[in-house]
């Protein structure tokens, strides 16, 4: 009975906080990079390290810096190697479009987050990792294409700790 006012109030503040929010969906290709073994593609030695990920995005302009956007992307990750599985989390960030205040052309991107991942890895403890993020991309209308460098981390809960890099890029679409 508690969740009912809280409820009803979400529903009808919904219209608001989307009213000048992008929503959107990308796919995109990751692989091992920047790591130990200086090979892209590779995690250590031969364990080689790639996946197929599928977002969704959500991006709110900020009205006081209008080269500024918010972004939320809850993810969801195909790994096929070094085994079979499967990645999940979310990301929070940053959007800076420098060129445009309207949400176009170049863009830079800085975020954090958490993931789960049912790989294990020698250079992690633990399943639950922690993820930092930085990239650079491009939006032409409701069109965008990224390159994004993704750091996870157990944030030393955990040993070992030593971090996975993974490049990933992606395209996808506003709607």
């Amino acid at each position: 009975m508690r969740l009912l006012p809280l409820c009803v109030i979400c529903t009808l503040l919904l219209p608001v906080f989307q009213s000048s929010a992008d929503e959107g969906l990308s796919v995109g290709y990751g692989v091992a990079d920047l790591n130990v073994d200086k090979h892209l593609g590779r995690v250590q030695g031969s364990e080689y390290y790639d996946f197929f990920q599928f977002t969704f995005l959500y991006e709110k302009p900020l009205q006081s810096f209008k080269h500024f956007s918010l972004f939320a992307e809850p993810f969801a990750a195909y790994v096929n190697r070094p085994d079979d599985g499967l990645d999940g989390g979310l990301y929070v960030g940053l959007k800076v479009y420098p060129m445009n205040e309207e949400r176009e052309g170049l863009f830079i991107i800085a975020g954090t987050g958490a993931a789960y991942t049912t790989i294990k890895f020698r250079e992690q403890g633990a399943h639950q990792l922690f993820t930092l993020e930085a990239g650079i991309g491009y939006r032409i209308g409701r069109f965008f294409v990224q390159d994004v460098l993704r750091h996870y981390s157990n944030a030393g809960l955990y040993k070992p700790n030593r971090s996975v890099q993974a490049n990933i890029l992606s395209t996808g679409f506003y709607f």
